[in-house]
C-alpha cells in the first residue's frame, strides 16, 4: 500500500503535495464588485478595483476596521460616517441633492430639469456639477482677489521707491 493516507500528523508533513494547476489572471484585481449592495457600497467596490487598492490599504487611510469593509459585501449596510470616511479616502464625496419635489420653487425645478435634459444628465448628476461650477467659480474669485493684492502691494512698494531710482531702473531694463 504505497498510496495510503499517512497513519500520524507527523506523516502529512513528508507526504508528497499535487501541484496546483490554476490559471493565474493577468491583470489581478484586489477587490470583486459585490452583486446586491446599495449605489453607495457599490462605488466604494468599484473605485477600490479601479484604483488597485486592496482592503487593507483603505482600511489604514480611512479609519474604517476590514472586517467592516468585508462586510459589506453581504452581511453589513455601512452607516454615514463610513461611508463617508471611506469615500474622502477614494478622492470621493458624498453630497445630499434635494428632489425636485422638495424644492420650494417650481420654476427651479423646471429649470433645473429642463438643465439637465439639456446636458443629458440625471437630476443629482446635475446638482453635482453645479456645485462643482459653483466651487470653481468661488476658487477663481479668491485667486483673482490674491492676485489684486499681489498687485497692490507691489504698487504700493514701487510708489515709496524715489522717483530718481525708478527712471536708472527703467532705463537698465530699456
Amino acid at each position: 500500500m504505497p498510496d495510503a493516507l499517512p497513519l500520524y500528523p507527523s506523516d502529512f508533513r513528508t507526504a508528497p503535495v499535487a501541484p496546483l494547476n490554476r490559471k493565474r489572471r493577468k491583470n489581478p484585481r484586489t477587490v470583486t464588485m459585490p452583486g446586491r449592495v446599495g449605489p453607495h457600497v457599490k462605488l466604494v467596490f468599484a473605485e477600490m478595483a479601479r484604483q488597485k487598492l486592496r482592503y487593507l490599504d483603505v482600511a489604514e487611510r480611512s479609519g474604517v476596521q476590514h472586517a467592516t469593509l468585508k462586510a459589506w459585501r453581504k452581511k453589513n449596510r455601512p452607516g454615514l460616517e463610513s461611508v463617508e470616511a471611506v469615500l474622502a479616502t477614494l478622492g470621493f464625496g458624498l453630497v445630499p441633492v434635494a428632489a425636485l419635489e422638495a424644492l420650494d420653487h417650481p420654476e427651479l425645478a423646471g429649470e433645473l430639469t429642463a438643465l439637465a435634459l439639456k446636458m443629458r444628465m440625471n437630476i443629482p448628476q446635475t446638482w453635482a456639477a453645479l456645485i462643482d461650477i459653483g466651487v470653481e467659480q468661488k476658487l477663481l474669485r479668491m485667486r483673482a482677489d490674491e492676485r489684486g493684492t499681489i498687485l497692490a502691494e507691489h504698487e504700493a512698494r514701487l510708489a515709496r521707491i524715489p522717483a530718481n531710482d525708478n527712471q536708472k531702473r527703467r532705463r537698465k531694463v530699456a
